[in-house]
């Protein structure tokens, strides 16, 4: 790095500083705003982002996904969008930050002991749902850009934020809808993540649904039933024995352990005194890059003809539930994008960060499909109380990671 460079690092990090104000007054206006999902309401959020961008110098996109498709998956609310795009002179690598709109909800208000939308500021924390997942995130990737601009630092890519919905049931509606229709491009993308290590693998998942069928009796003479209940108990320990196994099998990249089997749900029976005509379970399984999701489902359709060849009063059924269903995703270890963070990691706080994959899923797979790679960092931790009560944004935190931020940017579009 020569002097101009360390120069223009050391302004950035300077200029983020002096926005401190305006970086912790964003983030409390975000959360004021509820986003809860269920049920997803966009309009205000999306208004208010559309005014604040055009402030800072972006141009901003409002995308509405059509009617007639929210309607045929039943969605009683609008989906909404935000693509804004702060233009470079040209011929620079274009960077996208990709941050979601919607919260999960908060919950018993009673619980919280600041008001999730209130955006209190206590103990050096900002308190409110979305503080961390995922508006801490979209509040420092905006600033991150905006204070390259402030700056004055020549920039030839653009800088792209694609705020986007529904990420908390699946992301079709926005990372999903955007990427199909080609409304986001950029070279690589920053996703959600945590601030305390890099994530550039994540968990592929399969999700499946498994019914066994028995013949109803009155419970005091069983013997003329089947109970169904009982036969999926098979199937639950067998899958328990798969989990063994698969245990044995742990993955090559630190943080995703092994591919994960989680019998999730269970439905069966109708009345306490009759034998269960049928028993439902739903199957999660975090799938880790070296096993694919054909070879587990194939697994479990094993189990259930092994079965049903030792009993023959077993029946079950298999279905796959594909609305979600992905491959993981995975960028490779030395790839320019995590080096270029590396190096403005270093560059602002003396240090690198662990590389890591992780056994979730985020919106990055959408972006990788679309042949865009990206990796997940932002500010926050998985300690800030996500998806709980009293969710908070350390402020030191958000500062810090801004600056990284900012200067990764400066390096990439520079």
């Amino acid at each position: 790095m020569n002097q101009t460079q360390k120069r223009e690092t050391q302004t950035l990090i300077q200029v983020v500083e002096e926005m401190r104000p305006q970086i912790i007054e964003l983030l409390q206006s975000l959360i004021q705003i509820p986003s809860e999902n269920p049920p997803g309401n966009y309009l205000e959020i999306c208004d208010f982002l559309e005014n604040r961008l055009t402030q800072l110098g972006f141009e901003v996109q409002v995308i509405p996904v059509p009617e007639e498709l929210t309607r045929a998956e039943g969605l009683s609310t609008p989906r909404k969008n935000v693509v804004a795009i702060l233009r470079g002179s040209g011929g620079g690598k274009n960077l996208i930050f990709n941050s979601h709109l919607d919260t999960v909800p908060a919950g018993d208000p009673e619980q919280w002991e600041y008001p999730p939308f209130s955006g209190a500021i206590a103990n050096g924390r900002i308190y409110g749902r979305g503080a961390t997942d995922s508006k801490g995130r979209l509040s420092a990737y905006i600033m991150a850009a905006a204070a390259l601009a402030k700056a004055n630092i020549p920039r030839k890519g653009d800088i792209i934020i694609a705020a986007t919905c529904d990420e908390e049931t699946g992301g079709v509606w926005g990372a999903g809808y955007l990427n199909e229709k080609r409304l986001v491009q950029g070279d690589m993308v920053i996703v959600e993540g945590y601030s305390n290590h890099i994530v550039r693998a994540m968990a592929g998942l399969l999700q499946v649904k498994i019914v066994t069928e028995g013949t109803p009796a009155h419970a005091g003479y069983k013997w003329k039933g089947v109970n169904a209940i009982e036969k999926m108990a098979k199937v639950v320990q067998e899958l328990d024995r798969l989990q063994q196994e698969l245990q044995r099998q742990p993955s090559s990249i630190p943080g995703m352990k092994y591919t994960t089997v989680n019998v999730g749900t269970i439905r069966g029976g109708t009345k306490v005194n009759v034998v269960p005509a049928s028993c439902e379970i739903e199957v999660d399984f975090r799938v880790i890059p070296e096993h694919s999701l054909d070879s587990l489902y194939q697994r479990v359709a094993e189990i259930l003809k092994s079965l049903e060849k030792e009993d023959p009063t077993f029946k079950a059924r298999l279905t796959r539930k594909t609305e979600f269903e992905t491959e993981a995703t995975i960028t490779a270890e030395n790839s320019p994008l995590v080096c270029e963070l590396q190096q403005a990691v270093q560059e602002v706080t003396g240090h690198t960060l662990p590389v890591v994959g992780a056994l979730s899923q985020a919106d990055t797979r959408w972006f990788v499909k679309n042949g865009i790679p990206g990796i997940n960092f932002g500010p926050g931790t998985s300690e800030n109380n996500l998806h709980g009560f009293n969710e908070y944004m350390e402020i030191e935190d958000l500062m810090q990671t801004t600056k990284i931020l900012a200067v990764l940017t400066k390096n990439i579009v520079g």
